[in-house]
């Protein structure tokens, strides 16, 4: 599972090496500018306002959870669209409060560090923000998702605007005046479209990795409470001595024989670019691998691979792949197992790990 959570990660960074590959495609090195693109400030891409606190000392402003108040917190490093506040603005706090509408940017402009200046992010709903955020409301030829890739790329541009002191800040005027490319609407819309497919994945990608460490840490808690069965591991009560020669021999004597592959069930490409298809498919081979494997833990990274690996032996002139319904299944089927007791939690004593084992192997 560890190696799965790994290769998941893998994945989204290779999809965000791949969305900025796509940006200087099309558009070149913003800060450079190598392709001769119209460069005017920023105020040219559309309304540029600076978030404000209402009131403290009326808690009038506070008391009722009418509409969200971004902070710089809310605008990470990864995500394209600010995460959920923590704090709220009543009506009457929204009143005196400066908001935005969906597809506005949020750029921190005051921070700490200046690390933290110029990190941006999108909303997809309407929200109130602080002082420290400047905000875009992008005018009618700006491609919002554009002006998000374009912001990611020119961090240090926007950086070197900030003041040099403890405090770094931004103002809005010194703000507004950052010269930034600005190409054909036409080809922003054009990257916008590539971009939201990869982003569509990207959050795919970035549930299944939820998923997984939920899971783990689900069945890490399992192991620290207790509620393993470590009735199964040897716990010797005197040192072991190390097995002669021979036994060694024939414990590795079988090393180069190939794993038995996971059945061809003779099933049609077009089926199997189904939803339905592929967990008909996962199903028998989920029985298969049970039957055949009794005698190893249940890994899931494991069983993923190969499954892989063998869809592409038996298909290799498709592009068939397992995608977010294939893992649920996989899922479902794990807790289902767990449930009917087919599955058993174990401790690993060597590597401290917990492994999903057949109960009857």
């Amino acid at each position: 599972m560890e190696g799965l959570i790994t290769h998941r990660k893998q994945h989204l960074q290779q999809l965000d090496a791949l969305l900025k590959s796509v940006f200087l495609e099309m558009f070149g090195d913003p800060m450079r500018n190598d392709r001769d693109w119209e460069k005017p400030p920023l105020r040219s891409f559309g309304k540029i306002t600076t978030g404000n606190t209402p009131p403290r000392n009326d808690p009038s402003n506070y008391d009722s959870p009418h509409i969200e108040w971004i902070k710089t917190d809310n605008i990470t490093v990864d995500a394209v669209f600010v995460t959920k506040a923590a704090e709220y603005l009543s009506k009457a706090g929204a009143k005196r409060a400066r908001t935005v509408d969906a597809d506005a940017l949020l750029v921190a402009c005051i921070a700490g560090s200046l690390e933290s200046i110029g990190r941006a992010a999108l909303t997809d709903r309407t929200v109130a923000f602080n002082q420290q955020i400047n905000a875009i409301q992008p005018g009618a030829d700006v491609d919002p998702i554009f002006l998000y890739a374009l912001f990611k790329l020119s961090r240090t541009s926007i950086q070197s605007h900030a003041t040099k002191g403890m405090k770094k800040i931004l103002t809005k005027g010194d703000f507004e005046q950052i010269p930034m490319v600005k190409p054909p609407f036409e080809l922003q819309r054009e990257f916008a479209a590539v971009a939201k497919r990869i982003e569509a994945l990207k959050s795919r990608y970035q549930q299944t990795l939820i998923d997984l460490e939920t899971l783990y840490a689900a069945l890490s808690q399992s192991a620290f409470k207790g509620e393993l069965d470590l009735s199964r591991i040897p716990l010797p009560a005197v040192a072991l001595e190390p097995p002669p020669m021979e036994d060694v021999t024939a414990l590795t004597v079988d090393l180069d024989v190939p794993a038995p592959a996971l059945p061809d069930l003779g099933l049609a490409v077009e089926e199997l670019a189904t939803e339905a298809g592929q967990l008909k498919m996962l199903t028998a081979w989920l029985e298969w691998w049970q039957n055949h494997h009794r005698a190893q833990p249940f890994e899931l990274a494991t069983f993923l691979n190969r499954a892989e690996a063998r869809l592409q032996e038996l298909y290799p002139d498709s592009d068939l792949e397992l995608g977010m319904a294939a893992y649920e299944q996989i899922k479902t089927w794990v807790f289902a197992a767990l449930d009917a007791g087919q599955l058993v939690q174990e401790l690993e004593p060597a590597s401290k790990r917990i492994a999903l084992k057949h109960a009857h192997a």
